[in-house]
């Protein structure tokens, strides 16, 4: 296993996969925990529903049945030492209290004391909301915990082909973004993969994913925060070959769709133009706002204010391109330590990725 974060690999003796559908732990995240068992380190996994929703192959009631056993099955060819199923209705995982969810998480925490837990990334790397809430409860759970989460992401360039190839909904992240590069062999996940038959069976988009990563996979430190340097990694940042003023109705437009709207806006170069006298490129921010979880994060703490809106940040970057740059809601929930943020945080990510996503494709 190689990568360029050796220093937190290196810890890594135990790791958690927290995932909401069997095939999860094979399809996204197999070859990360394969690697993680060649080198010795205990591996689990803990899954929220049967994924009886799946409309691949079966019927909802027999899927149920056979979902459970694929995934004893997968497990098995990846060497997990612990594989929980729990039955939390598919496709509806959202509607459960995050930090019942949470509390699973613990308890196996508590039980077999791993040093890592490993999700798919904030945004569900699918746009799927049941991985969405998967992730927020093993935050949840490892904020209570004190561990540490790696979260599976695609690069924003393999996500971008699979969307305008098959007309999927992955989202990426940019190289900045990603903390991990590993080195992976895929046989041992191929073998999970196979033993999940129902799904696995005519699934083009899992085989040109997999074509596509090759032999690399890629993670995010995402709890605690990767310091790079000595510096927080705090914004979501796309590149378009754009002049400044259409990309500056693009991206309202984009945060429109994603019911986002522009409350204030800030014209720095002409302020500081007038102010200083001084010269710099166009350069506007945007304070974005989602009322709904702006109010539900008030309500959580009326001191989050200080941290409304969510800025958006347009700025040129040469004559024929344009840096679109959000502030990762996340910062909320790392700045105040507070989890009852994480579900309003993790909505406002994938809600501001997505504008930004549109906006890249």
């Amino acid at each position: 296993m190689t990568s360029d974060r050796p220093d937190v690999l290196t810890r890594i003796a135990g790791v958690l996969a927290v995932v909401a559908h069997p095939d999860d732990e094979s399809f996204g995240l197999g070859a990360v925990l394969s690697e993680l068992v060649m080198a010795d380190a205990w591996a689990g996994a803990i899954c929220f529903t049967h994924g009886e929703a799946s409309t691949l192959h079966g019927t909802p009631g027999a899927l149920f049945t056979v979902r459970s056993q694929e995934l004893q099955a997968a497990g098995t060819e990846l060497r997990l030492s612990r594989v929980e199923l729990h039955r939390y209705p598919d496709s509806h995982l959202d509607a459960v209290p995050v930090e019942e969810l949470a509390g699973h998480v613990l308890r196996v925490i508590r039980e077999e004391h791993p040093s890592h837990l490993l999700v798919f990334d904030s945004d569900g790397v699918t746009g799927h909301p049941d991985h969405r809430r998967a992730t927020q409860a093993a935050l949840t759970a490892a904020r209570a915990a004190g561990l540490p989460v790696l979260a599976w992401a695609l690069p924003e360039a393999v996500a971008q082909r699979l969307n305008a190839e098959l007309g999927t909904a992955f989202t990426g992240r940019d190289q900045t973004e990603l903390d991990i590069e590993l080195t992976v062999n895929r046989d041992r996940q191929w073998r999970a993969i196979a033993r999940h038959r129902s799904q696995a069976v005519d699934n083009p988009v899992l085989l040109r994913r997999l074509e596509l990563l090759g032999d690399r996979e890629h993670l995010r430190l995402i709890h605690p925060a990767l310091q790079k340097g000595n510096t927080m990694s705090y914004g979501i940042t796309v590149r378009l070959p754009a002049p400044f003023a259409s990309t500056v109705t693009r991206v309202r437009d984009a945060l429109r769709e994603q019911g986002v709207g522009v409350l204030t806006e800030i014209d720095v170069q002409a302020t500081l133009r007038e102010k200083l006298g001084t010269q710099m490129e166009d350069y506007l921010i945007l304070g974005a706002c989602n009322p709904p979880l702006a109010h539900q994060a008030l309500d959580a703490d009326r001191d989050i204010g200080l941290l409304l809106p969510c800025n958006v940040v347009v700025r040129a970057d040469g004559p024929h391109a344009t840096l679109v740059q959000a502030l990762d809601p996340q910062v909320m929930v790392q700045v105040t330590g507070r989890p009852e943020l994480t579900a309003v945080a993790e909505e406002a990510t994938a809600r501001l990725r997505a504008a930004l996503n549109a906006l890249a494709g």
